[in-house]
């Protein structure tokens, strides 16, 4: 089997999708894939970009046969090139934020759900989605099929491994990853108030989000640029993961913090609260400071409880290896054969 996966012009700041898909190639190559990995010339931010990487693209998928035959994956935002590809196709969404952020009289939402997400996803053989809160909302928001959707959550970098740390309960090092307005940086920031501890943040917070620290008389530092291994060395150093975002297509730190064996509190909102797994995480309201504070607190002089978050924690990662959805993703790429 040849696979040709496409991914979207490299951004300086964001490359989730393209560590995702990365990772993923050396296990469909270590499996006997042929795995083509290509990049768009062009951000697919205008039609006059899109028409251009759609050219590109048909240029790039020459040479399927019988004898060799071909998958196409679009590994997510630039889905609208599925439109120049022949052959068995399958695009990834991640999570439907555009159709949320804009009211549909705004010409963007209709650019999103045709070009993105609704058009590409009915000229697709099929579609994945890595979870089922965003199953859920590409059923509610558009017309797509659910029969052609395929829930085939993230994994965990293999990379990331237990590392024991005596908790600091004087004044823990809290870790917050991203500074997006949905990571919700400036309510954090109030809950904190008050509390010994010191928050790390990975991610350059907005001014806002900087004038709220500073208000509410938080140490902080941030870091922006990091390597994967500082990445992991940050996870290491930090005493518990505060995830309580408002907004997550999947959540991926709630993963890497339970596999370091970290305690988290996170949101209680899907996809946070299924990624978590049963008891894996201190899940509060993300709209109220106050119970964002009074998970953390808990967290923080309940020794038992917080050791049970743990335990839990690390039972509940065995099913996001990268093994398991590998072979996912292979599965359905034979049966589109």
């Amino acid at each position: 089997m040849r696979l040709n996966l496409f991914f979207r012009k490299a951004y300086p700041t964001a490359f989730s999708i393209e560590r995702l898909f990365d990772q993923l190639s050396e296990a469909f190559v270590q499996r006997g894939v042929s795995v083509h990995r290509l990049e768009l010339p062009e951000y697919n931010n205008t039609l006059g970009n899109v028409r251009s990487n759609n050219r590109w693209a048909r240029t790039q998928v020459q040479g399927c046969s019988r004898k060799e035959p071909c998958i196409h994956h679009v590994t997510g935002d630039v889905n609208s090139i599925v439109f120049a590809l022949r052959g068995p196709s399958v695009i990834t969404i991640h999570d439907c934020n555009p159709l949320l952020r804009y009211p549909r009289w705004h010409p963007r939402y209709w650019f999103y759900r045709w070009m993105i997400f609704e058009g590409p996803a009915r000229r697709a053989a099929a579609v994945t989605v890595i979870s089922e809160k965003t199953r859920r909302e590409l059923v509610e928001l558009t017309s797509v099929k659910e029969e052609k959707l395929h829930v085939i959550p993230n994994f965990v970098d293999p990379a990331f491994v237990p590392r024991d740390r005596p908790f600091n309960t004087a004044r823990p090092t809290i870790l917050q990853i991203g500074v997006k307005p949905n990571k919700n940086l400036a309510r954090l920031a109030e809950a904190l108030a008050g509390v010994p501890c010191r928050l790390e943040i990975i991610g350059q917070p907005s001014d806002d989000d900087l004038a709220a620290l500073e208000a509410h008389n938080i140490e902080f530092n941030w870091a922006t640029g990091l390597s994967d291994a500082e990445v992991r060395q940050r996870y290491t150093e930090c005493d518990l993961l505060a995830f309580v975002s408002t907004y997550e297509g999947f959540g991926l730190p709630i993963l890497e913090a339970q596999v370091t064996g970290r305690p988290v509190v996170t949101s209680n909102l899907s996809p946070h609260r299924e990624v978590a797994g049963p008891g894996g995480a201190a899940l509060v309201d993300p709209f109220e400071p106050a119970a964002i504070r009074e998970g953390i607190l808990q967290v923080i002089r309940h020794p038992e409880y917080r050791n049970q978050l743990i335990e839990r924690g690390r039972e509940n990662v065995v099913d996001y290896h990268i093994d398991s959805v590998a072979n996912r993703y292979l599965d359905l790429y034979s049966s589109l054969l």
